[in-house]
């Protein structure tokens, strides 16, 4: 797993650096689900995802990805991946984004029905979980974090 710090004229642009949560999930023999947790903080918004299923990947495997940190419960957590695998695994990229709220959690929207959305913020290590999936399969995630 590598962290690498991005100069500010990388691909995204802006004044703030990207960093980037580069690593391979292996599920282990015997079993169903791997978790992999960053070694580093990450503090910023979450600018892009990319998953990259390798040779094989069970259909229906779930990827989910979160800040470790987190005190939230499993079900309540805020992630930033949760994406299951559609019967031919392909690569994908996803840009993350957030329904935003008001400060009594009622949703914010342009013209009473449609939500605005901004990016996940995350400000600690981050965690990636395959679950769902057999053993031996792997996926390479690499998510973007800017700030």
């Amino acid at each position: 797993m590598a962290s690498y710090d991005t100069p500010s004229v990388a691909t995204f642009g802006g004044q703030y650096p990207v960093r980037t949560l580069d690593t391979t999930l292996t599920v282990p023999t015997g079993e169903t689900s791997v978790l992999v947790q960053s070694s580093t903080k990450f503090r910023g918004t979450v600018e892009k995802v990319e998953i990259d299923p390798g040779a094989a990947l069970a259909e229906n495997a779930v990827i989910k990805g979160y800040e470790s940190d987190t005190p939230l419960a499993a079900g309540t957590r805020d992630q930033f991946l949760n994406y299951t695998v559609p019967s031919t695994a392909v690569e994908k990229v996803i840009y993350p984004a957030v329904p935003l709220t008001d400060n009594t959690g009622t949703a914010l929207t342009w013209d009473g029905t449609n939500p605005i959305y901004d990016k996940y913020v995350v400000n600690g290590q981050l965690t990636l979980a395959l679950s769902s999936a057999v053993a031996g399969n792997s996926v390479r995630v690499r998510v973007y974090v800017r700030g």
